[in-house]
This record gives C-alpha cells, structure tokens and sequence, in this order.
C-alpha cells in the first residue's frame, strides 16, 4: 500500500510541481537565509515574486503620468 501511495504522489508532484535551483556564493546565500528567517523557502519566493510583480507595476504606472 505505501509504494502505491509514494507512485501515486510521485505523479502528482511532476505533473503539479516543477524544480528550480541556483548556485549562489556563499554570502548571497546567507543574505538570503537572513532575508527569509522562519519562512519556508517557497515562501519566500513567493513574496519575493509579489513584491517583485508590485514594484514592476508601480514602475509602469509611474512612467505613464
């Protein structure tokens, strides 16, 4: 039954999920971690990618007027 279940969500997670991963040097990686404190590192990004989408936004609007 557990190998069943470990298939099963192993087709789920690569059909809904997609890796990505990055080298970084020691001390972007450290900013980073310093950056996300207790949040998970999806999280992160995910803020990351909303404060990025809201400032990309802002800019746009901003040179408009």
């Amino acid at each position: 039954m557990s190998r069943t279940s470990s298939e099963v969500k192993r087709r789920y997670n690569s059909k809904t999920y997609k890796r990505w991963s990055a080298d970084l040097r020691l001390e972007d990686f450290s900013r980073l971690e310093d950056m996300r404190g207790e949040m998970s590192r999806a999280a992160f990004l995910k803020e990351l990618l909303k404060s990025y989408e809201t400032a990309q936004t802002t800019d746009t609007d901003q040179a408009g007027e």
